[in-house]
């Protein structure tokens, strides 16, 4: 080819100048390991974003990923067969059918389509768990994502060597993730969260779980629970509340992470309570069912 010639557009390389064309096994399976390569990176992210988000434990941050990566690089190719077909070469399929019927660069089509296809999907969290307060996060992150697995994999198709372009991109990322991430925390730009430190009378008065349960916890130290929720069913009200009075006693440590409280009342909680929240709005965090993937009762005041 004559260095003169005029190259053709980046989508009509490898044939993906049509709806069609995006679903040919190239571009299929480049999307597939596109799908993979990105998930360390989504990781790393989710854990610095969690360094600085209150929680009721520690963040376990980017170091996470490595525990993820058997799992990402083994059991995640299933997900990355169902991310590909269901979510990135739909939205390159429609881009690409937008750019042929309206004005518009491909790339700006590949992001409107990415976004409205992650405010469809984020309906189903909102609904099933969280309600509205997460559809936004979970939109946003959606159409971030998807939109990079998208634009990566229409970019990689055009290369001679698609599957490694995608594989380095992955590794830099990954690795520029890393950088940042640790550059803003080791400046002070970003915090990492900790529990507000406390003392014993801090914690003093009436906390309430938002649901008409209340615990009282007395100068004296003594405690009373009316209408709270208790772990030990059999010892709970009808409709899983419990109630009763007795003692609490706070154990400070110079590791607010490892702040407890102990209340023994009518033996509604056998395990101790951690702090939590701010210094200006402390909470009360109970856990309870699955140590894996625990629920938590919180109490504010």
């Amino acid at each position: 080819m004559n260095g003169s010639e005029k190259r053709p557009s980046a989508l009509r390389v490898k044939g993906l100048d049509s709806p069609h064309g995006v679903w040919e096994p190239r571009t299929v399976f480049v999307s597939m390991v596109a799908v993979l390569m990105v998930g360390p990176t989504a990781v790393e992210l989710t854990g610095f974003v969690e360094m600085a988000g209150e929680s009721p434990t520690r963040s376990d941050g980017p170091g996470i990923v490595l525990l993820w990566l058997p799992f990402l690089f083994c059991v995640g190719v299933p997900a990355a067969v169902l991310g590909a077909v269901f979510g990135v070469l739909p939205t390159l399929s429609v881009a690409v059918w937008m750019a042929r019927r309206c004005a518009g660069r491909h790339v700006r089509w590949i992001l409107v389509v990415a976004s409205c296809w992650a405010a469809a999907v984020a309906l189903w969290p909102a609904v099933v768990d969280g309600g509205p307060g997460i559809w936004l996060p979970v939109w946003l992150s959606g159409t971030v994502v998807l939109s990079t697995v998208a634009l990566l994999t229409r970019w990689a198709v055009t290369r001679g060597r698609p599957y490694w372009t995608v594989v380095g991109v992955g590794l830099m990322s990954a690795v520029a993730v890393v950088a940042v991430g640790s550059l803003a925390y080791g400046t002070g730009l970003v915090e990492e969260y900790a529990p507000p430190g406390v003392h014993a009378s801090d914690l003093v008065g009436t906390w309430n779980d938002g649901h008409g349960g209340t615990l009282r916890l007395g100068k004296e130290g003594r405690t009373v629970a009316t209408n709270t929720r208790g772990e030990r069913w059999e010892v709970a009200l009808p409709d899983g509340r419990c109630e009763g009075s007795g003692t609490w006693t706070f154990e400070r440590n110079d590791n607010p992470w490892l702040q407890s409280v102990n209340i023994d009342a009518g033996d509604c909680w056998p395990e101790q309570w951690t702090l939590g929240g701010t210094a200006g709005r402390p909470k009360l965090n109970y856990e309870y069912g699955d140590p894996d993937s625990p629920d938590w009762y919180v109490l504010t005041r």
